[in-house]
């Protein structure tokens, strides 16, 4: 299905300006990063996407967010393409950010190295963009299964293995923040607002996350510009079959809800206006899941996932507490 990629609002989304005068795009980098030698073959099928776009990509840059010793073996692989390193891991925010000082172009656009993103995809993250009020554009990522995908975990859940999920947009509309893995950005603008927060974000050893929001939530206080997303614009991307237990899900949902709680400090509580709707949808998906025995397996997968969210956001707050109790 084809979408008109003029930029629609979504009153469900965060507020926006009204689109603005046309803006030339100019001229577009894209970013890879990577961190694991184990993803190499990855690497290179991300890289051979990115070549094979129907629209012109002027750069491409490969960022080892790792030792040199990995940032030579991906060049060995690559050795047609410009590939840095950063010497050591820092985490996907900060090589992210370093990556986009490396190019030297109008937009960069970022694609995370276990995904392949369809001819298109520069294509449609670029179209909004002509709108000069439109900072950033994201787009839909679809699964690359190495395993049949479980009855208990349910399309409100697919972000749990970095997939877009029930409830987002099905056509060219505004949105409070983009997804990092999968998105095209003003460099300028990036990089005037600081890039991402390297405090936020996955490392070695952190399951992290939020450093999109409340990148985007500072972009947009700070130029008075919005985000899109773009459902036209498509990766696929690689969820292995260690991503599809009851423990990872947990985990990763009570990951989120403590990221969630400390956003919402950062930002003044503005982070949490797309969660508030998405957790005033769910009561209403598991009774419809409930009522079938084919999807009461769903229902349960919502139900759990929903009380990891609560579980961490209520760890979140305790040691909040405990850590504004012990400055006292």
């Amino acid at each position: 299905m084809t979408t008109s990629s003029r930029v629609e609002d979504d009153t469900t989304s965060a507020s926006a300006p009204q689109p603005g005068r046309p803006r030339p795009v100019g001229t577009v980098g894209v970013l890879v990063c990577t961190h694991d030698a184990a993803r190499l073959d990855q690497v290179t099928a991300a890289v051979a996407s990115v070549r094979a776009q129907t629209a012109t990509v002027d750069e491409v840059l490969v960022m080892v967010d790792g030792t040199d010793d990995l940032r030579d073996l991906v060049r060995a692989r690559l050795p047609r393409e410009r590939v840095e390193g950063l010497g050591a891991n820092h985490g996907v925010s900060v090589a992210r950010t370093r990556g986009a000082q490396a190019l030297d172009t109008d937009v960069v656009v970022f694609l995370d190295d276990d995904a392949v993103a369809d001819p298109g995809w520069v294509e449609h993250l670029l179209q909004p963009l002509a709108e000069d009020d439109v900072l950033g554009v994201s787009g839909r990522s679809a699964g690359l299964w190495d395993s049949p995908r479980p009855d208990w975990l349910p399309e409100e859940f697919l972000w749990t293995v970095g997939l877009s999920f029930a409830g987002q947009p099905t056509r060219c509309t505004r949105v409070r923040n983009v997804y990092g893995g999968c998105a095209a950005l003003r460099r300028d603008v990036f990089l005037a607002v600081g890039g991402f927060d390297p405090d936020l974000g996955h490392r070695a050893g952190v399951s992290g996350g939020g450093e999109e929001a409340e990148f985007c939530l500072r972009a947009s206080a700070r130029t008075g510009g919005t985000f899109a997303y773009h459902p036209d614009a498509v990766i696929r991307h690689h969820v292995p079959g260690d991503r599809l237990t009851w423990r990872f899900f947990w985990d990763r949902c009570f990951s989120e809800g403590v990221q969630k709680v400390r956003l919402s400090r950062l930002v003044a509580g503005a982070a949490l206006g797309d969660e508030r709707a998405f957790a005033a949808r769910l009561p209403r998906s598991v009774l419809a899941a409930a009522l079938h025995r084919e999807t009461r397996p769903r229902a349960l997968g919502l139900v759990v996932g929903a009380l990891a969210v609560l579980a961490g956001m209520g760890r979140a707050q305790v040691d909040g507490r405990r850590l504004r109790g012990g400055r006292a």
